[in-house]
């Protein structure tokens, strides 16, 4: 054996029997559902929720999952102290932190009110000039962010689905842009979809430290083996 592969062996054994004793924190959004919400007793639940807890038990290691607003979330990847579950990723995120293997795809969809006439979304200029719903702390797609940067289009930000539905029910808003089955369950006849803006892969992302990269060596052989609902097509 090498010496780096000797290396990186025993710093997986030395990771490994630290984290069999430690507990991992890991943060979700706690008002994504069906993917990723709190329930009324306080306990992270969804989609990627079960995909952290299977993983877990699948590796042999203990996680604390904590269901918070997303900002937050994305404050504690930040820092350093979680791990985050349920994240796209884009090129400064890449460069910050680690990534799993994909865990799940989701679809973003442009929604608008029925029968009030707005057009198709047939790309980011459909949104030009448009006040858009949008979650606070949310990474859609590069071309959406570039049109948001240099304030093409109106991205008004709200803490969860349900606030941005309210309010492109109340003409508030042109469009909104969600995840279908997260509008889905919000959708009472008012919204069609307009047009589909990005089909982003969802991740595990970890701070950057040889202590996550042992980390990522335990998850990513385990996704593979996830039940069909919780991996990426």
């Amino acid at each position: 054996m090498s010496a780096s592969r000797l290396a990186t062996a025993v710093l997986l054994l030395l990771c490994s029997l630290s984290q069999a004793r430690e507990v991992l924190r890991f943060a979700i959004d706690a008002h994504n559902p069906p993917f990723m919400y709190v329930d009324g007793q306080g306990v992270a639940q969804g989609l990627y929720a079960q995909t952290l807890r299977q993983l877990g038990e699948r590796a042999g290691l203990t996680l604390r999952i904590e269901a918070i607003p997303w900002k937050r979330a994305l404050a504690y990847l930040e820092q350093g102290s979680h791990g985050v579950a349920g994240i796209y990723r884009n090129e400064e995120r890449q460069r910050k932190y680690l990534f799993s293997k994909p865990i799940y795809r989701e679809e973003l969809v442009v929604y608008a009110r029925k029968g009030h006439a707005m057009a198709a979304y047939s790309g980011i200029a459909s949104l030009y000039g448009k006040r858009v719903g949008v979650l606070s702390g949310w990474f859609y797609s590069d071309a959406f962010s570039r049109a948001r940067d240099e304030k093409r289009l109106l991205a008004d930000e709200a803490a969860r689905d349900a606030q941005n539905v309210d309010k492109l029910r109340l003409g508030r808003l042109d469009y909104l842009i969600g995840i279908r089955e997260s509008i889905a369950a919000l959708n009472q006849g008012e919204l069609e979809e307009a047009g589909i803006l990005a089909s982003n892969l969802t991740y595990i992302a970890l701070p950057d430290s040889p202590r996550s990269r042992a980390l990522l060596l335990q998850l990513n052989p385990h996704i593979a083996d996830l039940p069909d609902k919780a991996r990426a097509p």
